[in-house]
């Protein structure tokens, strides 16, 4: 199981994301809304299409919101709110905060069938972005 801890998160309904990881891994995640690009802590860059990833689901809105209208929330802890979504071979559960129904993470299964968990810290909203927060490295 890999766990996932985020410093900053900013999302954008557009696939975009620029997610700082804490301090123990040191890398940087970022999606333009057509790649996504990782950063390690040794200073590698992966960078996938965005259309090959679950965030490819996970960062559409419209998409969240057409899918969860028609499931069952599931309560957890009287926390947060679960949904489970099957789409294009992909399990995703989406998490959001009880209270004010923020995005707070969501759980999958990697290619290699490894359980992924991301939890969004520091969430921040409603920010005016510098311009180039979403530019990705050229490829090489």
């Amino acid at each position: 199981m890999v766990r996932s801890k985020r410093d900053t998160a900013l999302l954008n309904i557009q696939k975009k994301i620029f997610c700082k990881y804490d301090k123990a891994n040191n890398k940087v995640l970022v999606s333009n809304g057509k790649s996504l690009v990782i950063r390690t802590q040794s200073g590698s860059y992966y960078r996938y299409s965005i259309e090959s990833t679950p965030l490819n689901y996970i960062l559409d809105k419209n998409f969240l919101i057409k899918e969860i209208k028609d499931l069952k929330e599931r309560i957890i802890d009287n926390k947060f709110v679960n949904f489970t979504i099957f789409k294009d071979e992909n399990e995703i559960n989406i998490f959001f905060d009880i209270k004010s129904f923020n995005l707070i993470g969501w759980q999958t299964l990697d290619v290699y069938q490894n359980l992924n968990i991301t939890y969004l810290s520091s969430l921040k909203k409603n920010k005016l972005l510098k311009k180039n927060i979403f530019k990705l490295p050229s490829i090489n």
